[in-house]
C-alpha cells in the first residue's frame, strides 16, 4: 500500500455534504427551540469529565460577568438549583466575535441521577436556560460495579449545509439522547470544515463555514445531559492555534489525573523537515462499572510533509515503544489485568474505504494492534472512515475492530481494496453520479444500502457482565448488523477468598477511615464491593485497600461488610461484621478564609469562600458591626446588606456553624465606607490585606 495516500482526506471535498443534504427531507428539531433560552447563551451547556465522582459542565457566553455558576441537585431527592457551584471563564474569539468559555466542577455521588441549570451573576442573575427545561444526567458507576449500562460510540460528525444544517446528524443526535447511555465517546474529528477550528464555534453560527455542532439542533440535545469523552482527530489538530480547541472545549482533568495521561500541547520536532510544530497530546483512560475505557491519539496531521512520510513520522512520534504514549498505555494496561477493556483511536487499523484506507502504521503484532491484543483490549472502536465496518478478528486472542464514521460527514464508499477478506460487514456511499446520489455499496454480509440515511449512524453499545452487545442504528432509527459478544474469563466460576481483617483505622464525628487485607483468588481479584448497614456504600479497584466513609453523622452506629469480585464477576462471601460508632462533633468548622466587599446599587454585596469542617457546614452567620445580620444556607456563599445608609461605615464578618452548633472563628473583618452620593461598584478587601 501507498502510505503517502493513506488516509487522505479531500478538503475541497468536505462541503460536498451540502448537495447530498439539500436532497434530504429535514427530520423535526428536537424540542429545544430557538431564543428559549437566555439570548447571551452562545454556546449551550454540556457535559465532559464523568469519571469517579466528577463532572464538568461547560458553556459559553457573548458577556462577561462577575461571576458565572451552577446550580445543581440531586434528583428526587432536591430541587434542581438546590446547591451552587461557582464556575470560572476564559474569554475566546470564534470567527472574530470575542465570547467566554465557561466551566464548573461538580463532586456528586457515584451512580445516582443530577439536574442542573446555568447562570450568570448579574444583577438580577440569569437563568441563561430561560424557559427550558433543567437538563439532567447520571454520576458514573463506581469501578466494579456490575450493574448493566450502556454507552454511545460515533465519529466524524459536525459538517453542514450552507444554511448550518444536517438532518441526518439531528436525526442521530436526538436518538442518541433518548437511548438510556450513561456517556459517549467520539472516534475523532468532532466538526468541520476542511480541518480549520471554525468547528468549534458558537451557538448561533451560521453559514457555510460555520458549524452549529453545540447548536440546539445537534449536540445540545444530547450533550446537555450525555457527558462526552472525545477522541482526537486529524480535524482536531492544529499547530498555529494559541489556545488548542480540542483541549480548550473538551476539558478532561480528572480522567487525565486519575489515569496518568496526557492532554495539553507538545512540541515535536521535527516533524516538517527542520521546523518543529505545537500539537495537542491527548490520551487518558478512565473506568465505569466493569470495564476499562482507553482514549487514545492516533491521527496523524495532513500538513507535516517534512523529509519523510508524514503517517510513518507522526506514528513515529506518538507509537514507537520508547514514546510516551506507548509506555502510558502498556504500563496502564499491565496494571488492569482484568475486565472488560475498549479503545478508542481516529484512523482505523483496519478499513476497506475507497479513499480513506486503513492505517498500515496501526497493524501487527509489534504496533498498536498488538499492545491491545496481548493486554486484554476486547474492542477497538475508530473513525476517519465515513461508513461502518465490523472487520473479523484474526486469531483467538486478536481484538474486534469497528470504523463507525458515520456520525454527521459525508459519507464514502466502501470496496475500495475489493472487500477484503476481514471485512465482516461494511456498508457506505458513493458520490460517483451527478447530484451526489450515487448507489450504496456493501462488503461482508451488509446488504447494499438504499439511502445515505442507512449510512449515517451511532453505535449504542450496552454491558452486561461480561457479555457486550454493540447496536448499530442509522439515522433512519432502524438497527442493523447488531452482535453480542461474550467476553467470560473462559469459565472461571471460583469466586475469590472471603475478605478478612476489616478494621476502623480512624473513627471520627465526620468520617470513618476503613481498610482490609488483600484477597485471593485463582485468576485475579477485580475489586472490592463495601456495604453500610446492608446497602452497597463503594466499590474500589483490585489494587485500593482503603476507602474512606464521609457520610456518616455524629454519634451513630454503623455495620460494615466487605465482598471481593473477579474478572468474570464471580463474588466472595461476606466478611466478618464491623461495628463502629462515631463519636460527637466538637470541632468546629474553620473560618472562612476571606471575605470581600463590593458597593452594588442594591447596596453591599459581599462572598466569602466554603469554609471546612469534619461533619459539614451547616450554615453561615453574616455579623455587622458585632451584630447578627442573616444567618444563610451552607450552600448560599453570598449576602446584600440592602439596609446600609449613605456615609456611613460599616464592619462585617462571617462565622460558619456546623449541624453540632460549633462556631468557626470569624472570617477577617471587612470596612464598608459608603460615599454620599452613588459611585461605580468598589472593591472593598478585608482589613487585615491594607
Amino acid at each position: 500500500m501507498n502510505t503517502r495516500s493513506l488516509n487522505r482526506i479531500s478538503h475541497n471535498a468536505v462541503f460536498a455534504l451540502t448537495m447530498l443534504l439539500g436532497l434530504l427531507v429535514a427530520p423535526m428539531l428536537p424540542s429545544t427551540a430557538a431564543g428559549a433560552y437566555n439570548a447571551h447563551l452562545r454556546r449551550y451547556p454540556y457535559l465532559t469529565d464523568l469519571v469517579e465522582t466528577w463532572v464538568t459542565i461547560n458553556w459559553a457566553t457573548d458577556q462577561a460577568s462577575t461571576s458565572g455558576f451552577v446550580r445543581w441537585g440531586e434528583r428526587g431527592t432536591e430541587s434542581c438549583t438546590a446547591r451552587t457551584t461557582a464556575a470560572t471563564s476564559v474569554p475566546i474569539t470564534v470567527n472574530q466575535v470575542p465570547l467566554y468559555q465557561w466551566r464548573a466542577t461538580l463532586q456528586l455521588k457515584p451512580n445516582t441521577e443530577y439536574c442542573y441549570r446555568v447562570y450568570l451573576g448579574t444583577a438580577p442573575e440569569t437563568d441563561l436556560l430561560g424557559s427550558d427545561s433543567s437538563p439532567r444526567f447520571w454520576s458514573q458507576l463506581p469501578t466494579g460495579n456490575t450493574q448493566p449500562f450502556s454507552f454511545v460510540v460515533f465519529g466524524d460528525w459536525g459538517a453542514v449545509d450552507s444554511a448550518g444544517n444536517n438532518p441526518a446528524q439531528a436525526s442521530i443526535m436526538r436518538q442518541i439522547a433518548a437511548s438510556g447511555a450513561r456517556f459517549a465517546l467520539t472516534t475523532g474529528d468532532n466538526g468541520y470544515p476542511a480541518g480549520s477550528q471554525a468547528n468549534y464555534g458558537d451557538l448561533l453560527q451560521r453559514g457555510q463555514d460555520l458549524s452549529t455542532i453545540f447548536g440546539p439542533q445537534f449536540w445540545a440535545v444530547a450533550g446537555a445531559s450525555l457527558p462526552l469523552f472525545p477522541t482526537i482527530g486529524n480535524h482536531g489538530i492544529s499547530s498555529t492555534t494559541p489556545n488548542h480547541p480540542h483541549l480548550l472545549n473538551w476539558p478532561q482533568d480528572h480522567a487525565v489525573a486519575s489515569s496518568g495521561g496526557r492532554y495539553t500541547k507538545d512540541t515535536y520536532c521535527c516533524l516538517e523537515g527542520t521546523n518543529s510544530a505545537t500539537y495537542a497530546s491527548a490520551w487518558y483512560a478512565f473506568d465505569a462499572g466493569v470495564a476499562r475505557f482507553y482514549v487514545l491519539h492516533a491521527a496523524w496531521n495532513e500538513a507535516n510533509v517534512g523529509t519523510g512520510d508524514a503517517y510513518s513520522l507522526d506514528y513515529a512520534y506518538h507509537w514507537a515503544s520508547t514514546t510516551a504514549q506507548y509506555r502510558w498505555l502498556a504500563a496502564d494496561l499491565a496494571a488492569h489485568p482484568g475486565g472488560l477493556k475498549f479503545a478508542f483511536i481516529h484512523y482505523p487499523i483496519y478499513s476497506d474505504n475507497a479513499t480513506e484506507g486503513q492505517d498500515v502504521f496501526l497493524q501487527g503484532t509489534n504496533s498498536l494492534e498488538g499492545l491491545l491484543s496481548r493486554n486484554g483490549v476486547n474492542i477497538a472502536f475508530s473513525g476517519h472512515s465515513h461508513q461502518y465496518q465490523r472487520n473479523r478478528k484474526l486469531n483467538d486472542s486478536s481484538l474486534v475492530t469497528y470504523v463507525t464514521g458515520g456520525g454527521g460527514a459525508k459519507v464514502q464508499p466502501i470496496g475500495g481494496l475489493g472487500c477484503t477478506a476481514i471485512d465482516a460487514y461494511g456498508i457506505g456511499w458513493s458520490y460517483s453520479t451527478a447530484g451526489g446520489q450515487g448507489k450504496g455499496s456493501a462488503c461482508g454480509s451488509a446488504p447494499v444500502p438504499g439511502s445515505a440515511e442507512e449510512v449515517f449512524h451511532f453505535l449504542l453499545v450496552r454491558i452486561n457482565g461480561t457479555r457486550v452487545t454493540v447496536q448499530p442504528i442509522n439515522a433512519s432509527g432502524r438497527s442493523f448488523d447488531v452482535q453480542t459478544y461474550d467476553f467470560s474469563n473462559q469459565g472461571d466460576t471460583q469466586p475469590p477468598d472471603k475478605p478478612t481483617n476489616l478494621r476502623a483505622t480512624t473513627t471520627a464525628a465526620g468520617h470513618v477511615d476503613l481498610a482490609w487485607r488483600a484477597v485471593s483468588d485463582n485468576v485475579g481479584v477485580a475489586g472490592y464491593t463495601l456495604y453500610r448497614d446492608g446497602s452497597e456504600l463503594a466499590t474500589v479497584h483490585n489494587n485500593i485497600l482503603n476507602y474512606t466513609d464521609d457520610t456518616v453523622t455524629p454519634e451513630t452506629n454503623y455495620r460494615y461488610t466487605l465482598v471481593a469480585f473477579d474478572t468474570a464477576g464471580n463474588r466472595s462471601a461476606r466478611s466478618d461484621t464491623l461495628s463502629v460508632t462515631t463519636p460527637p462533633d466538637t470541632t468546629p468548622p474553620t473560618a472562612p478564609a476571606s471575605l470581600t466587599a463590593r458597593l452594588t446599587p442594591g447596596g453591599v454585596l459581599l462572598s466569602w469562600p466554603a469554609a471546612a469542617d469534619d461533619v459539614r457546614v451547616s450554615r453561615y452567620l453574616v455579623m455587622r458591626t458585632n451584630n447578627e445580620l442573616a444567618r444563610l444556607r451552607a450552600d448560599t456563599l453570598t449576602y446584600t446588606d440592602a439596609t446600609v445608609l449613605a456615609a456611613q461605615s460599616y464592619t462585617y464578618t462571617v462565622v460558619a456553624i456546623d449541624a453540632a452548633g460549633n462556631r468557626s472563628l470569624a472570617s477577617p473583618a471587612v470596612l464598608v465606607k459608603l460615599p454620599a452620593a452613588p459611585l461605580p461598584p468598589i472593591l472593598f478587601v478585608p482589613m487585615a490585606r491594607r
